[in-house]
């Protein structure tokens, strides 16, 4: 009679229960590393705070939209409008900058490259105004974590808040930030860049500038 060999991996194959458990069980915790990189990047300490009326992405204009197509955050195209609340509790518009560059910045006080480029935007700011003004957008944080991490900096040029994240959706600004966009006198966006602005990339783009 032949000896039958004892299994030599009863714990594995006590365990395995074939591949749809496998699968199931990687697609759980792929799940939850996603859900955890969107709420520290998207949420942050804020966490979002509730939209106001009137705020938010708002109708360009025809007269002010040099290029006849619809705003969109692509280059050549007119940037999306919007009004949203300053730190001081103004409305300000994107359309009051008209008549100079603006350098559109989307930022977060949680994000460590936002925190690494600010020094750099707050001299940029200075050297090349007026003609060139930086715009901080603030994204879902409260007016004082904004505030703070402006004193922390030093911050003069405008910032404004972007309460319940539409005018991020806008600009397609979501996971990553910073991101930057440098819009023409006439409103149209010239340039987009993803990621922190160093001064070797601010000087680049102030010598494209007039």
């Amino acid at each position: 009679m032949a000896e039958t060999l004892p299994d030599e991996r009863p714990q594995q194959r006590r365990e395995y229960t074939g591949p749809g458990f496998t699968f199931g069980i990687a697609a759980l915790v792929v799940a939850v590393v996603g859900f955890g990189i969107w709420y520290l990047e998207i949420r942050g300490d804020g966490g979002g705070v509730e939209a106001e009326a009137g705020m938010g992405v708002v109708a360009l204009a025809d007269s002010l939209n040099a290029t006849g197509e619809a705003p969109a955050a692509e280059v050549g195209r007119a940037a999306p409008a919007f009004r949203l609340r300053a730190l001081d509790g103004s409305a300000a518009e994107l359309t009051d900058f008209r008549g100079q560059y603006v350098l559109l910045n989307f930022w977060a006080s949680w994000c460590g490259p936002c925190r690494g480029e600010t020094p750099a935007l707050q001299a940029f700011f200075q050297e090349r105004s007026p003609g060139l003004v930086v715009v901080g957008v603030n994204q879902q944080e409260t007016a004082e974590t904004a505030r703070a991490f402006t004193e922390q900096f030093a911050v003069t040029y405008p910032i404004v808040l972007d309460a319940d994240g539409q005018v991020s959706g806008a600009y397609r600004v979501s996971t990553g930030l910073p991101v930057s966009f440098l819009i023409d006198p006439d409103g149209v966006i010239q340039r987009v860049h993803l990621g922190a602005l160093t001064d070797f990339d601010l000087a680049e783009l102030a010598a494209e500038l007039p």
